[in-house]
């Protein structure tokens, strides 16, 4: 597929194909994602592939038990409540989930910038969170490889609020810490687009 025409149609999935994924092609999409820059050319990420569907469930339990522990004081609404649950775990329905995990990029200005008495809040401030960036950018290749192969992802953040029990679960262990859940499957719904802001509005060119 050409490269605009899968950019322009990839979408975010939330309702797979019950169709298992060669382990071949999930690697292959990864080996494909891995070609992404990174701060100082580190590569800072690592993939966990998830069939399993017991591990799934797993997942989907440490994330609902974290939520409810974390609000069951609260006022929500039980509703919202339960979207909220939803919306974190529809991952346990794909035929597949890649976690991604990243580890904290150190480049030789931050060691100065330590030494000259920063604290590592300041310099990632200061620095915008390079390894962040390059996170991004390996999970958007991810994304993009998946859709040229007729697969279906969503990046999903909701499920890190339960990031220390699922990395232990999974066995990340330091330097890496989870950074992102990915279901991935031939899709069963595509989703209209959602629509995106009118260029003037993104743009702003300095003269």
């Amino acid at each position: 597929m050409d490269f605009i025409e899968v950019v322009k149609q990839r979408r975010s999935v939330r309702k797979f194909a019950q169709e298992p994924i060669d382990k071949e092609e999930l690697t292959e999409i990864i080996r494909i994602a891995a070609e992404a820059p990174s701060a100082g050319n580190e590569q800072m990420w690592h993939f966990y592939i998830i069939i399993n569907d017991e591990k799934k469930k797993k997942m989907a339990e440490l994330v609902s038990n974290k939520i409810e522990r974390l609000i069951y004081d609260t006022k929500c609404n039980p509703e919202f409540f339960k979207q909220y649950i939803k919306a974190a775990t529809f991952f346990v329905n794909a035929p597949a989930v890649i976690v991604v995990a990243t580890k904290r990029y150190r480049s030789k200005i931050d060691m100065l910038l330590k030494e000259s008495g920063l604290s590592d809040n300041e310099i990632e401030n200061l620095r915008a969170r390079p390894d962040f960036q390059s996170i991004g950018a390996v999970i958007q290749n991810l994304l993009l490889a998946a859709w040229d192969k007729g697969y279906g992802t969503c990046w999903m953040t909701g499920p890190c609020v339960a990031r220390l029990e699922l990395e232990v679960f999974l066995g990340i262990q330091q330097p890496y810490s989870l950074a992102a859940v990915i279901p991935i499957g031939k899709p069963q719904v595509i989703p209209a687009s959602r629509g995106r802001k009118p260029i003037e509005e993104i743009v702003s060119i300095i003269e």
